[in-house]
């Protein structure tokens, strides 16, 4: 929405205080919740997961409803914890009227804070609303004053971000402290997927290694030959069998990729569906990448990992490093420094700690 639309809803929504009062009470045994989360990418999504287990694990007779946009309906499907997932998509007014004749307990809004965002909560009447506040959000005025109608929770850079996201649960008393990544597939994809695999001789036990070599901008991308050169130490080492994972535009990183392995086999799986995507992943016994949806995406199935990571900050995004999840950071930031050598090193802890045996 424009600022201008942005400050007419800061306008309505405190006129509104005037009568119904803010939404920063505490409630107790929530019967209806919602969560909101604007942003559409798959791997923002899936370090919003664990709030939906611990609402039910907490309030197991609650009815908890999400709405999102872009491919969020697709990252939870499947989901026990969800009861309804609404698709937010202009169709702000509609969903106003619907929250209001729901009678929502308690709501939060899982991303950076938007005046929209909020304005949509309470305009809904929802009782209680948790947010955020941080720097990036008081660079918006109309979102600083709305938020003070609401419950506010610090968000710091520099930090794993899903014990935050946790945060937005205190007032209902819901933060378990469990930020496990959850997701879940059809059975339907689980077939398809080991037909997948039959087609192409691949075995359940075999050594599948997929390679997200591709990402959501491409200063993430670590150089395609040099992710070749990896797959091929796996595949002669280890024998490997190789499935490349990726969508829209990661065809070029893939395409590369392809082209530096040369005779050695490998699986193109791009623009898979979510599902089969998920399926596959949690089907793997090892994925390396750059930080991107797949990884975390391997972090909630359990799956080891290894990211790759240039620009962005690994402490937010995620584990701390184990024996089967490792990351390869850059030293300056850049991609293209990260060398073979440092991410052989990082690779080679976690085939040990696996037992992987040499072909």
């Amino acid at each position: 929405m424009s600022k201008l639309n942005n400050f007419l809803l800061l306008i309505i929504c405190y006129l509104l205080s005037f009568i119904f009062g803010k939404a920063n009470r505490t409630t107790f045994n929530p019967k209806k919740i919602v969560v909101f989360r604007s942003k559409p990418h798959v791997g923002d999504m899936v370090y919003v997961t664990p709030l939906f287990r611990a609402i039910k694990k907490t309030y197991p007779e609650s009815r908890v409803i999400l709405i999102g946009g872009g491919r969020v309906g697709e990252v939870i499907a499947h989901n026990p914890d969800i009861d309804e997932y609404i698709e937010y998509k202009n169709n702000f007014w509609q969903v106003i009227k619907r929250f209001r004749n729901e009678k929502i307990d308690f709501g939060c809004m899982a991303n950076l804070g938007t005046t929209e965002g909020l304005a949509l909560l309470y305009l809904g009447g929802v009782k209680s609303i948790s947010v955020f506040e941080s720097a990036d959000t008081a660079k918006s005025f109309s979102y600083t004053q709305l938020k003070k109608l609401a419950i506010t929770h610090p968000f710091s850079s520099g930090t794993y971000v899903p014990p935050l996201y946790m945060n937005l649960l205190n007032p209902i008393v819901a933060n378990t402290g469990d930020t496990h990544f959850r997701l879940y597939y059809s059975n339907e994809a689980k077939q398809k997927i080991s037909a997948l695999f039959s087609d192409h001789g691949v075995g359940i036990n075999d050594f599948i290694v997929g390679l997200a070599v591709g990402g959501s901008t491409e200063d993430r991308w670590w150089p395609a030959e040099r992710f070749a050169r990896v797959g091929k130490y796996l595949h002669e080492k280890y024998n490997a069998k190789l499935f490349l994972v990726g969508a829209g535009k990661d065809e070029k990183a893939i395409s590369e990729t392809l082209k530096y392995l040369g005779d050695i086999p490998a699986v193109n799986l791009l623009n898979q569906s979510l599902d089969e995507f998920k399926a596959f992943i949690a089907h793997s016994k090892l994925m390396i990448g750059n930080d991107s949806g797949p990884m975390v995406t391997a972090d909630a199935f359990d799956v080891p990992n290894l990211v790759l990571v240039g620009p962005t900050d690994w402490r937010e995004y995620h584990r701390p490093p184990g024996p089967f999840n490792r990351i390869s950071a850059s030293p300056d930031k850049k991609i293209e420094s990260l060398s073979e050598t440092l991410v052989l090193q990082e690779l080679n802890i976690i085939l040990t700690s696996l037992g992987i045996n040499v072909k």
